[in-house]
């Protein structure tokens, strides 16, 4: 038979959790507008195998509002790796997020990291690997900021082709070194619109000059540093949600009319 749905959903962002007669979470999702993304499930009941078989199996449903859609994006992420649905295969193991860590180390570098087990500067979390990689890459060829482990004094290849930040020589000056990051930092941190606006004025000198190659790449660049600043407006955090999330998760003990009502059914 069919399922139906009997529950209303807020139309807001967040995510949604789908849950079997045991109350275990079998299938988690995010979308944009709660009510309107449960109910498509139960549309395409008769149409597709994967979602028949999940509303066969489901019982009830809970949901995690959230602020924006971004957020619903990253709590989902969070929410899967933690509770591991049955009917969820993307995100399922290893940690989902990224995020940009300014080290602590002599000298100081910028990475991408998976977990916050070095004392830092973190940026983040990302869920988009590659736009975080790239963005990272960005900041790091911008400001010069590559630190190699070599010790040569003239510098090494790197260096000569305005990768190496020097750290390879004896001359290597620490103080601008640190004044660069500082600015990779601050980018991070915030100024995001005078950021884009100095990488699309490259672009235009670029094409002016016809080094089309070169302006291609700082496109690539625009699009994730861009992608970048909007996750970083979301100031989402791994536990902003707790309470909700705890009221959607935690387990549901059975009151006596419950039992009154499974005794009925039985007889």
């Amino acid at each position: 038979m069919k399922p139906k749905l009997t529950k209303t959903f807020p139309r807001s962002p967040g995510v949604y959790l789908f849950k079997d007669d045991a109350n275990t979470i079998i299938y988690i999702g995010k979308a944009k507008s709660i009510d309107k993304r449960v109910r498509s499930y139960f549309q395409k009941y008769d149409s597709d195998w994967k979602v028949s078989a999940l509303l066969d199996e489901y019982a009830d449903i809970d949901v995690v509002e959230t602020k924006t859609e971004a957020e619903a994006l990253l709590l989902e992420a969070q929410l899967i790796q933690e509770h591991k649905p049955k009917f969820n295969v993307l995100l399922k193991s290893g940690q989902p997020f990224l995020y940009i860590l300014f080290t602590k180390d002599a000298p100081p570098q910028i990475k991408i990291v998976r977990n916050k087990k070095s004392k830092g500067t973190y940026f983040g979390p990302f869920l988009q690997k590659m736009q975080a990689r790239k963005a990272c890459e960005y900041l790091v060829k911008t400001f010069r900021l590559y630190v190699c482990n070599k010790k040569i004094e003239n510098g090494c290849l790197e260096y000569h082709i305005g990768l190496c930040a020097g750290s390879c020589k004896s001359t290597f000056n620490i103080n601008d070194y640190l004044f660069r990051l500082q600015l990779a930092k601050d980018a991070l941190k915030g100024y995001h619109s005078s950021f884009i606006k100095n990488i699309e004025d490259k672009i235009e000198e670029h094409n002016q000059k016809l080094n089309f190659e070169k302006s291609k790449h700082l496109n690539e660049y625009l699009d994730n540093i861009d992608t970048i600043f909007r996750t970083l407006r979301v100031k989402f955090s791994p536990t902003k949600y707790d309470d909700k999330v705890w009221a959607a998760t935690a387990p549901r003990i059975k009151t006596p009319i419950d039992y009154e009502v499974a005794s009925n059914e039985i007889q």
